[in-house]
């Protein structure tokens, strides 16, 4: 009985530990997630910069931010584009969501089923910006604007590298 007892709060702290959201100091788990056109994307420890969004005002921060050169500006900070869309109503991703994201002129991984994003900070209409060394989450910042997302990405790819 004692045992079975230990085991349950065992388990108890370990889902509660685990529904704490990553911070600064802690190791981002690698991430394995397809875009927007069902190619197999990753974040891994070359990645700098994980650009996170959970909601449309989030998403449509990084639309603004990255509608002029994305490619390139993404490239130089080393950034990735992340999106869980789980919350999203299936029909409404599959008719509308996924066809706008898909003209989009830079790749998104999205999480389609919340699961593998669900420890990354996030606040309700910004973009979360993680910087990244071999990982570990150096620095989290939340944006509210896409001229605020740019100077972040400036800042990330002005960065050395390590």
């Amino acid at each position: 009985m004692r045992t079975r007892a230990l085991g349950i709060a065992v388990l108890l702290i370990v889902a509660t530990a685990a529904a704490e959201p990553l911070r600064e100091g802690l190791r981002l788990p690698a991430l394995a997630l397809s875009d927007q056109h069902d190619a197999a994307g990753s974040i891994d420890s070359e990645t700098r910069c994980v650009l996170f969004s959970r909601d449309m005002g989030g998403a449509n921060i990084l639309r603004d931010a990255l509608a002029d050169d994305a490619q390139t500006v993404l490239a130089s900070a080393g950034a990735v584009v992340v999106s869980d869309i789980s919350r999203m109503p299936s029909l409404i991703t599959k008719l509308f969501a996924l066809p706008a994201m898909r003209k989009r002129p830079y790749r998104m991984l999205l999480d389609r089923e919340g699961r593998m994003t669900a420890d990354l900070p996030s606040e309700k209409g910004r973009v979360t910006v993680l910087r990244l060394n071999a990982l570990t989450i150096e620095h989290i910042e939340f944006v509210d604007s896409a001229d605020t997302l740019r100077t972040a990405l400036g800042h990330a790819a002005g960065a050395p590298s390590q």
